[in-house]
Order: C-alpha cells, then sequence, then structure tokens
C-alpha cells in the first residue's frame, strides 16, 4: 500500500511539473505575441504619423490584430510623395519607392523614408550652403 501511495505521488507531481511548464512556455509564448503586437502597433502609428496617412482601427478593436489597422492615404500624403520623387530624381541617393506605393504597402514606404532620412538631410545643407 505504501509503495502504491509513493506512485501515485510520483505520478502527480511529475504531471504538475508537466503542467507548469506546459503554462510557463504558453505563458511566455503569450507576452511575446503581445510584445510583437504592441511593437507593430506602434510602427503602424508612427507610420501613419510621418506620412499623412488616415487611420481605420474599426477591425483591429474588434480582432486586437494589429495586421487589421487599414492605412488610408491624403492628399497630404500624396502631396509627400510627390516631393519625395522629385527630390529622389535630383538627388539618386535618395531612394523612391514606388512599387510598395503603387501597392500601398505603407510599412515598406515608411521603412524606405525612414532609411533615406540621413541622406536626404544631407542633401538638404547641401543645397542649403549653396544657396548661401
Amino acid at each position: 500500500m505504501n509503495r502504491k501511495r509513493m506512485i501515485v505521488i510520483a505520478i502527480a507531481v511529475v504531471f504538475i511539473l508537466c503542467v507548469g511548464i506546459a503554462f510557463y512556455f504558453w505563458h511566455k509564448d503569450q507576452q511575446e505575441q503581445e510584445e510583437a503586437n504592441r511593437i507593430l502597433h506602434n510602427k503602424y502609428s508612427y507610420t501613419a504619423g510621418t506620412l499623412h496617412l488616415d487611420v481605420d482601427t474599426s477591425e483591429y478593436d474588434r480582432t486586437s490584430n494589429p495586421h487589421d489597422i487599414e492605412l488610408t492615404p491624403t492628399d497630404l500624403t500624396y502631396d509627400l510623395l510627390q516631393r519625395w520623387e522629385a527630390i529622389s530624381e535630383v538627388i539618386p541617393t535618395i531612394d523612391y519607392p514606388e512599387e510598395a506605393i503603387e501597392q500601398e504597402d505603407w510599412l515598406n514606404v515608411y521603412n524606405t523614408f525612414a532609411s533615406n532620412r540621413f541622406d536626404a538631410e544631407d542633401a538638404s545643407k547641401e543645397i542649403t550652403k549653396g544657396g548661401e
């Protein structure tokens, strides 16, 4: 009887450990997913603000999935894109993401815009020096 009881206790301990370990990894995965969603949500916010995009979060509010945030260009967006394209034609080191714009891949457009920032600042300084 004593041996049977020890076996049952050992099985219970192993079971509890397995459940605990599974819960730990599930919880860790949930936290990582929430962090990734928060980062992506922030990226959508930065993109919308920088490129003057309208944001529709109605589907996101229902699903909490940042991929459901819809970004829509405005007149200010198109003005910015026209200036950017004109500058990129004059200054070849500045990339213009024509394909991403056509596909309305605004996160990719934002990434290109951000990566061009330093080249654009350098070009602006050169233009300013030339005008003095």
